[in-house]
C-alpha cells in the first residue's frame, strides 16, 4: 500500500488564514511526520518576519494541542480530524488508486451503489458522474449500441441521462433525430414526409 503514497506524502494542503489576516500556510503529512509552514504576510514595511516550520512526529502531533488549534484556525475541523485520522494510521488507500482502476471498481456496482458512492467525496462524484462510466454501464444493460444512440449521446447531454431517459424518450429522440439528419441531406426520413 505505500506505493500508492506519491513520494511518501500523505496529505499535502496549502491555504490562507481567515480574514483579517494575510498568512499563507502549508500543512504536510508524511508517512513519519507532519510538517507546519507559515509565511507570515504584512502589508506594512516595518519589518520582515521568516518563514516559519515546526516538524513533529504523528504521535507529537496528536498531543500539540498549539499545532492542532492553528490547522483547525486555517483549514477547519474537518481537516484537523483528518489529519488526527492519519496520524493515527487511518489512511484513505482507495482514494489513492489510478483512475482507471477506480473506473473499473465502479463499473461493476449496482447502479443504485454507483449513485451513493457519489454522494460520498469529490473524487467519486467526478468518477460516478463521468461519460466514461456510464456509457460502460449503458453498454452493460442494452443489448445492442447503435451509432444513432452513440451520437444521440455526444449530443444530448451524456451517457448518464441516456440511460435514465425512458424507452418511449429515447424511441422519440431517436425519430427525431434520423428525421433532422434526413432532412438535412435531403432526403424522406419516414414515407409521410413530403
Amino acid at each position: 500500500m505505500a506505493s500508492l503514497l506519491k513520494g511518501g506524502i500523505i496529505l499535502d494542503i496549502t491555504g490562507q488564514a481567515p480574514s483579517p489576516m494575510k498568512d499563507f500556510h502549508q500543512l504536510q503529512i508524511t508517512q513519519t511526520e507532519v510538517i507546519w509552514r507559515w509565511w507570515k504576510i504584512s502589508l506594512r514595511n516595518d519589518k520582515k518576519v521568516a518563514p516559519g516550520e515546526v516538524r513533529e512526529s504523528h504521535e507529537d502531533f496528536i498531543y500539540d494541542d498549539r499545532t492542532q488549534s492553528e490547522v483547525r484556525r486555517v483549514f477547519g475541523e474537518r481537516v484537523l480530524e483528518y489529519c488526527k485520522n492519519i496520524c493515527q494510521g487511518n489512511i484513505d488507500y482507495i482514494a489513492r488508486l489510478p483512475k482507471p482502476l477506480l473506473f473499473l471498481l465502479a463499473s461493476y456496482l449496482e447502479i443504485e451503489d454507483v449513485l451513493s458512492l457519489a454522494q460520498t467525496c469529490k473524487l467519486f462524484r467526478d468518477i460516478c458522474s463521468s461519460d466514461t462510466l456510464w456509457e460502460q454501464i449503458y453498454t452493460d444493460h442494452t443489448d445492442t449500441v447503435t451509432d444513432e444512440i452513440r451520437s444521440l449521446a455526444s449530443e444530448d447531454g451524456g451517457w448518464k441521462k441516456l440511460f435514465f431517459t425512458d424507452k418511449l424518450r429515447l424511441q422519440v429522440k431517436l425519430r427525431r433525430k434520423r428525421s433532422a439528419d434526413a432532412k438535412a441531406s435531403g432526403g424522406k426520413a419516414f414515407l409521410t414526409d413530403k
